[in-house]
């Protein structure tokens, strides 16, 4: 007789894997959905610019990085709200739930980043074979002039940040209850502004360190300071957080 090899019994996901897993996947799918309606509006937009004026010279699709920074954070208010309890009822732990919702979050707004650079590139590259001009007129720290790299790097701490605030924001509505969480949103939604100011400076002249990533070096890592920040203050409010069970 010769023996059957017994197949390998399939492995499982581990509860983090598993909730970033799911919640991953419909982050993706709002993610698909800004930015099927976000990009073709700003086409649109150039082209009644391109019209009017006859030619456009500015960087237009890095205008809806505002709202890759809000949209993304206010779903991240709204996961606390609603999964955390559903988490806890299926018997998992807020522990489980802080380590996947910072990972989907970082995900998240690294995928936000890559998107907005891609789109960014393609747009230069169109302008360019117009004849026109292409620069960055919002406040950034990258401009049409920085080294490779660090638009995406901008705009990665960018969309990071409002993520974790979100989440952070979300998670202090739940554990101070209304009044308290709306008087601590300068302290959990103020990083966002924080980042926001350090990469894109004060003032007419623009930020410094645009020219090379050493001058912009000081920006990158006060942002990720940040980030790091708010990140272990969400942990720590999370697993603090008590769950209401869920009703029907």
């Amino acid at each position: 007789m010769t023996a059957v090899p017994l197949a390998a019994p399939p492995r499982r996901r581990g509860p983090v894997a598993h909730t970033a897993a799911r919640i991953g996947r419909v982050n993706l799918l709002y993610l698909a959905w800004f930015w099927a309606v976000v990009a073709p509006s700003f086409a649109v937009v150039t082209l009644v610019l391109a019209r009017i004026g006859g030619s456009v010279d500015a960087a237009v699709i890095l205008y809806s990085r505002h709202g890759a920074i809000w949209f993304p954070f206010a779903q991240a208010i709204a996961l606390v709200a609603t999964y955390l309890p559903v988490h806890a009822a299926a018997g998992m732990t807020r522990r489980t739930f802080a380590r996947a919702t910072l990972v989907v979050a970082v995900g998240t707004g690294l995928a936000y980043a890559a998107v907005l650079s891609a789109l960014a590139a393609l747009e230069r590259e169109l302008h360019h074979a117009a004849g026109w001009g292409w620069r960055v007129t919002d406040a950034l720290l990258a401009s049409e002039v920085s080294p490779p790299g660090l638009l995406l790097a901008d705009l990665a701490l960018t969309c990071v940040v409002a993520n974790v605030s979100g989440l952070l924001v979300g998670a202090a509505y739940q554990r101070l209850g209304g009044w308290w969480g709306t008087l601590a949103l300068p302290l959990t939604a103020g990083p966002v502004v924080a980042v926001l100011t350090l990469l894109g400076g004060v003032g007419d002249g623009g930020p410094p360190g645009r020219l090379s990533w050493a001058a912009a070096t000081p920006a990158l890592l006060g942002s990720l300071l940040v980030v790091t920040v708010v990140a272990a203050a969400y942990a720590a409010v999370v697993t603090r957080t008590p769950v209401r069970p869920v009703t029907r």
